[in-house]
């Protein structure tokens, strides 16, 4: 889906926000192109420890930290 302003990228999200469910994106990888891919994830509302434990198990799990894209 192509997104032609920042606002357009904000509809997808801010239901999130407005709940006051706590969010964190970590990085995930890169498309065939070399562009960030980053994933979402949301806990249940006022459960900040849940989503910061959850980004370290990915992030530990994934090493995705230390994946570059390639350069064009």
């Amino acid at each position: 889906m192509k997104l032609n302003a920042y606002v357009d990228w904000m509809k997808s999200c801010y239901l999130i926000s407005i709940l006051e469910t706590p969010s964190i994106s970590v990085p995930c990888g890169y498309t065939p192109e070399g562009l960030p891919v980053g994933l979402q994830i949301v806990g249940r509302h006022r459960n900040e420890w849940s989503v910061l434990q959850m980004a370290h198990a990915f992030e530990q799990a994934t090493r995705s930290e230390h994946r570059r894209p390639p350069i064009v």
